[in-house]
């Protein structure tokens, strides 16, 4: 019986790359073409009905990401498989959550290749496969870094379900890596995508990223699956920093939230870790400058000054950006207008900031707690708000707090 044949799109742009492994995939009898540009890539898939696309991730203009974002938004979606140099943990994490079906660190043996292809077809081993990632460093200088280390510690030796919650780009998914390396190392570890119905591996650690953010019936689909994952597993997931107020409101399943939520542990702000800030961007320019084959940038006493100074809305993954800048543009890269954390109680008024955005958040969190104070009668609701009936009741639809 011959095995299913797949429609594949190969994007690399290292040409030799691309055509070679297209040229193996087409002997394997898939229908394979080779692009060398992620527009391209996106182009021939608005085009061409395809099952999967194996893609490199650092491409320019147009990177893997963009072409996982746009296979995943097809109809019907198609799977992604990401190469990469680089095992880069908070990498993989944001492909998981994308959609990827893997992430493969370059250069990749043509077996694994075949293997992953092999699963799509159903004819291989039903296990998720395990990004290749090392051993995390984890600098806590800040006495806020430091707790969130002993925390990380005091689970680390057992299997208990953790849920690790904070902003955007604090490095959510490092340290979930990290409270699997303490304890677990020897086993593996696993990013899946909690919207898909992978089976559960046998051993080792399971991430599942963006729990908070999933639709209801994923959220049914994911609580069904929970009790089919073995007991030796551990679990954690990664979510925004307001997953509690999401079960309050109803956007999150209560008992998801607590059948994963056993231990909670946040990760704070970088601007709450002010001391890490500087042995950060010195690690940061130093793995940079390893990986490019680049001079490491040298921090002068003003660029210290600023680093220090600088609000840091988007957390470490803005600290990162900036030093692989650096590293490839030069160290003026590093001269910029810093941006002051605003006043306690106020937010960082920085890039991305919109106004209306946050002032429709500070009314929902006091709604959500006039809700919660009134139970949800809403004279008393009124009363509390001091707003009429019908500007109440408006507001509440406006913000899908009506019962």
């Amino acid at each position: 019986m011959s095995q299913r044949q797949l429609r594949v799109l190969v994007v690399d742009d290292n040409r030799s790359t691309a055509d070679a492994l297209a040229k193996m995939l087409r002997h394997q009898g898939d229908l394979v073409d080779s692009l060398y540009d992620g527009r391209s890539a996106i182009q021939h898939l608005s085009e061409h009905q395809l099952d999967v696309i194996l893609t490199d991730l650092r491409m320019e203009p147009v990177d893997g990401l963009q072409v996982l974002a746009a296979a995943r938004q097809a109809d019907p979606p198609v799977e992604v498989i990401l190469f990469t140099a680089y095992g880069d943990v908070d990498t993989a994490v944001d492909a998981m959550r994308l959609g990827a079906r893997d992430f493969l660190t370059k250069p990749v043996p043509v077996e694994q290749v075949l293997d992953r292809l092999a699963q799509l077809r159903g004819t291989a081993k039903d296990q998720p496969s395990q990004p290749a990632v090392t051993a995390p460093k984890f600098i806590a200088k800040a006495a806020a870094s430091k707790a969130l280390v002993e925390r990380l510690k005091r689970v680390a030796d057992v299997p208990t379900p953790v849920w690790i919650e904070g902003d955007i780009g604090t490095g959510r998914g490092h340290a979930a890596a990290y409270l699997h390396h303490l304890g677990r190392d020897e086993l593996p570890l696993f990013t899946l995508d909690p919207r898909r119905k992978d089976p559960w591996p046998d051993k080792g650690t399971v991430v599942l990223p963006g729990v908070d953010d999933l639709s209801a019936n994923a959220q049914f689909d994911l609580m069904q699956r929970l009790s089919a994952a073995p007991r030796e597993l551990r679990l954690i997931a990664t979510s925004g920093p307001d997953a509690a107020q999401k079960v309050t409101e109803g956007r999150l399943r209560r008992d998801l939230y607590y059948a994963l939520a056993v231990v909670v542990i946040s990760v704070p702000l970088l601007r709450e870790r002010t001391e890490d800030i500087l042995p950060l961007m010195e690690h940061a320019l130093e793995l940079f400058a390893q990986r490019y084959n680049r001079p490491r940038p040298t921090l002068t006493k003003e660029h210290q000054s600023r680093l220090v100074q600088h609000a840091w809305p988007g957390n470490v993954r803005e600290l990162m950006n900036l030093a692989e800048r650096a590293v490839v543009m030069g160290s003026d890269s590093l001269t910029y207008q810093s941006s002051p954390a605003a006043p306690e109680g106020l937010p960082s008024l920085g890039p991305g900031f919109v106004l209306a955005d946050h002032l429709e958040a500070v009314e929902r969190a006091i709604l959500v707690e006039a809700v919660r104070l009134s139970d949800g009668d809403r004279t008393h609701m009124s009363k509390l708000l001091g707003v009429e009936r019908n500007t109440l009741r408006y507001k509440l639809k406006k913000y899908n707090l009506l019962d």
